[in-house]
C-alpha cells in the first residue's frame, strides 16, 4: 500500500517535473557567460549552471579559509598551521572552538560579485539556484556535516516591500532543497534598518547592528543552524544575526555565505 504523499512531496515533485521539461524545451545556459551548456549525460552538479571555462573559475577559488570568518589564508598561516585568521585567533581562545563555523564559497571579486549583483539588483532569481545549489556543496564539502535546518539572514519590511524579495532567502530555499533541509524564514526577523554600513569598519559596524535582529522563538540547543547570506563584508551582519539566536537558546551555528570580501 502507498503511504500518503504529503503537499511538500508533491510540490517538489512539479518542481523538479517543470525544471526536466524546461531543460527540453530551452537547454540550459552558463549562468556566467550565457554560453550553451553540454549535453544531459555529461551534467552534474555545477556542471548543471556552469561551461567548462565558468567551472574552472569556481574549481580556482580560494579553498584555504578561517573557519570563523571566511577570509582566505595565505601561505604563511598555512605553513604554520593555522586555522583561522589573525583577527579571529585571539577570539577563539575565548570561546568554544566549534560553536560557529563558517564556509564561503568564493571571494567577492569578478566575476562572483557580478553574480550577485544580478541577482540583487538585477531579478536574476536563476542565479540564485546556482548559488544556492554552490553552497550547498560547498557547505558539505567543508564541514562535513549538515546543518539541522537553514535560516536566511532577515531584510527589513521597508527592503522588502522596495525590492520584492530577499536574496539570502532564495538561496537558502536552493541550497535547503539540496541540502535536504527546511528554510524558515520566520525564525529570525530584523526588527530595525540599521542604515549605510559601507564606509563603516567592523566595530563600527558591529555597534550599528546591535539589537538589530531577534529571533522569534526558542531555538532548541540540539539544532545545528545554518544562516544563510550572500555576502559576508565584515561579518557583522552575521555575527549579530548570531547574537539574537544564541539569546534564544542555539549552540550551533555555520555561517554559510556565497561570497566573502577579502581584506
Amino acid at each position: 500500500m502507498i503511504g500518503a504523499i504529503s503537499s511538500k512531496q508533491v510540490c517538489e515533485l512539479l518542481y523538479r517535473t517543470c525544471l526536466r521539461v524546461g531543460d527540453t524545451a530551452m537547454p540550459r545556459r552558463c549562468v556566467s557567460c550565457q554560453l550553451g551548456l553540454q549535453s544531459a549525460h555529461q551534467r552534474g552538479g555545477l556542471k548543471d549552471f556552469l561551461c567548462r571555462a565558468c567551472q574552472a573559475l569556481v574549481l580556482n577559488s580560494p579553498e584555504i579559509r578561517c573557519k570563523r570568518c571566511g577570509l582566505t589564508l595565505g601561505p604563511r598561516p598555512q605553513a604554520f598551521g593555522w586555522t583561522h585568521c589573525r583577527h579571529c585567533r585571539p577570539l577563539v581562545a575565548e570561546n568554544p572552538p566549534n560553536r560557529v563555523d563558517c564556509v564561503v564559497c568564493c571571494d567577492y571579486t569578478a566575476p562572483f560579485d557580478q553574480w550577485i549583483t544580478r541577482l540583487k539588483y538585477g531579478k536574476a532569481h536563476g542565479v540564485a539556484r546556482f548559488l544556492g545549489h554552490w553552497l550547498a556543496l560547498e557547505t558539505l564539502e567543508t564541514t562535513g556535516l549538515q546543518p539541522d535546518l537553514l535560516i536566511p539572514v532577515p531584510c527589513s519590511p521597508d527592503k522588502l516591500k522596495q525590492r520584492g524579495y530577499n536574496q539570502a532567502a532564495l538561496i537558502a530555499r536552493h541550497a535547503g532543497r539540496v541540502l535536504q533541509r527546511p528554510v524558515h524564514t520566520d525564525w529570525l526577523i530584523k526588527t530595525s534598518e540599521a542604515g549605510a554600513q559601507a564606509e563603516l569598519g567592523r566595530e563600527e559596524r558591529l555597534k550599528n547592528l546591535r539589537g538589530a535582529f531577534q529571533a522569534t522563538r526558542p531555538v532548541p540547543a540540539n539544532l545545528r543552524i545554518g544562516l544563510v547570506d550572500d555576502v559576508m563584508t565584515t561579518g557583522a551582519t552575521l555575527q549579530s544575526c548570531v547574537a539574537a539566536l544564541e539569546k534564544a537558546g542555539a549552540n550551533s551555528i555555520v555561517l554559510m555565505a556565497v561570497c566573502r570580501t577579502p581584506e
